[in-house]
């Protein structure tokens, strides 16, 4: 999973989790061994561990 992160690090995703929550963001960063920092606002920031996430989905955007 942090290799699929990582080469997603900076693109707009979709993770969802295994409580049934959807979190939308740019992928800020990565932690090999605990999880993914995911940007949600301009001063927004959060943790979602591996164990977690069940989907992460790359969105698109055509302009």
């Amino acid at each position: 999973m942090d290799q699929l992160a990582m080469a997603y690090q900076g693109q707009m995703v979709e993770v969802r989790d295994v409580y049934g929550g959807i979190h939308t963001g740019y992928i800020d960063g990565v932690n090999q061994r605990r999880g993914l920092f995911l940007r949600t606002s301009p001063f927004r920031r959060i943790f979602i561990p591996f164990f977690l996430i069940t989907s992460l989905l790359l969105l698109r955007r055509f302009f």
